[in-house]
């Protein structure tokens, strides 16, 4: 009988350890992530941010304004830009600075 008992134990816990985990999202609503931005990163930075963004940016295509995109629809096509730009993660990381600062909420 013991047996039984701690067998199922260790198949329960074993259902349990290889079970699939949630990738955590974030929780900060759009307002949260652009004051974030803002205090995060200073006036100085975000428009050394500006100017990679109009230096790397418009050498493919035309430039959106930052206020034209959502936080959501920003944080959707960056990763992808910054690595056709050939960005470096600080670049890219100022990049986002300036069009997030500047998002539609």
């Amino acid at each position: 009988m013991k047996r039984i008992a701690l067998l199922a134990v260790g198949i329960s816990i074993t259902f349990v350890a290889c079970t699939s985990k949630k990738a955590t999202t974030s929780t900060a609503s759009p307002a949260d992530v652009v004051k974030e931005m803002q205090t995060k990163y200073t006036d100085i930075q975000r428009e050394e941010g500006k100017t990679l963004w109009q230096g790397n940016c418009q050498k493919c295509h035309k430039l959106y304004e930052p206020q034209s995109r959502t936080v959501g629809k920003w944080e959707k096509v960056l990763p992808r830009m910054n690595n056709r730009a050939k960005l470096t993660d600080e670049q890219a990381a100022l990049v986002r600075a300036y069009l997030i600062s500047n998002a539609k909420v």
